[in-house]
């Protein structure tokens, strides 16, 4: 199978490596995301995300086969663009704990049934490549993400160059978005929790605040990364570090909701989305002050 024999040469390639300890990484998030319902389920949300962050680092617009997709590159046994094998490469990484819960399994289910068990078990070498195949998938689909995200940072790159070029680093407005969300979210967030109105006026008002304020942190954290970019572009002496700014907002989602879901909260998503909320007003209020300092906010 050549799908099989190229996943295996990349495994020990040097190039992925990067991919591989992106794996290995997911390996504890997956562990816990999965424990309560291994080993008859999986959580894949580590895979895909570390397979999105290798799509970023592995996007290779030089390649000439990068228009080869996913599906198609596992149906007709293409190579497929560096990025998307780098996907494939986290997941299996990724996959050692299905490997061993299943094995886990197997033996017990063997131990416990005996000679019908045997049979039984005769099966789960299938049922583990299948498991395999599956997180190798969502790595691949993870990568094909991040390399779209990636070729749509290229052409804002590009975009912010040649505004930069023009105003000279000072034509950004979107820092004006970024200044209303270091007013607006702590105003909304000590209403919520610090008020914590009980009426049905406030808590209609608290409602309709909060679904305000999460689509509006999702405009400003774009708001935060093309402001960023347009300084870098502009090549003045202030060289923010767009991945940091907005890198850590989102890296603390997942730390939060991996930690709730760890101590079996009933609400991680909620959990993770109030820890993005302030990690981003954190992070817009440095990079406003880091800007004002440099003398950009004109």
């Amino acid at each position: 199978m050549p799908l099989l024999r190229v996943t295996l040469s990349d495994l020990t390639d040097e190039r992925f490596r990067t991919a591989a300890l992106l794996g290995l990484a997911s390996i504890p998030c997956t562990v816990a995301l999965s424990w309560d319902s291994a080993p008859t389920s999986f959580s894949v949300t580590a895979v895909l995300a570390a397979g999105l962050l290798a799509g970023l680092h592995y996007a290779d617009r030089s390649a000439g086969n990068d228009d080869v997709g996913l599906l198609e590159s596992l149906c007709y046994g293409k190579r497929p663009a560096v990025s998307r094998r780098a996907g494939i490469v986290v997941g299996v990484a990724g996959s050692v704990p299905l490997v061993g819960w299943n094995a886990a399994s197997g033996l017990e289910l063997a131990w416990s049934w005996g000679i019908q068990g045997v049979a039984i078990v005769a099966l789960f070498p299938v049922v583990g490549s299948v498991l395999v195949v599956f997180f190798a998938l969502s790595g691949g689909i993870g990568a094909a993400v991040g390399d779209w995200l990636a070729a749509r940072i290229d052409r804002a790159r590009d975009k912010a160059s040649r505004a930069g070029s023009n105003a000279d680093g000072n034509g950004s407005r979107w820092w004006w978005l970024i200044a209303a969300y270091v007013v607006f979210a702590p105003v909304v967030l000590l209403y919520v929790f610090g008020v914590s109105p009980d009426s049905d006026v406030g808590l209609l008002v608290a409602l309709l605040s909060l679904f305000a304020l999460v689509p509006f942190a999702v405009s400003v954290t774009v708001a935060l990364f093309k402001d960023a970019i347009t300084h870098v572009e502009a090549g003045r002496g202030w060289m923010p570090n767009y991945r940091v700014y907005v890198g850590a907002p989102l890296g603390t989602y997942a730390v939060a909701y991996v930690a709730a879901r760890v101590v079996q909260s009933t609400n991680p998503s909620g959990v993770g989305v109030y820890a993005f909320l302030i990690a981003l007003w954190i992070s817009s209020g440095a990079y406003l002050d880091h800007r004002r300092r440099h003398g950009s906010a004109a």
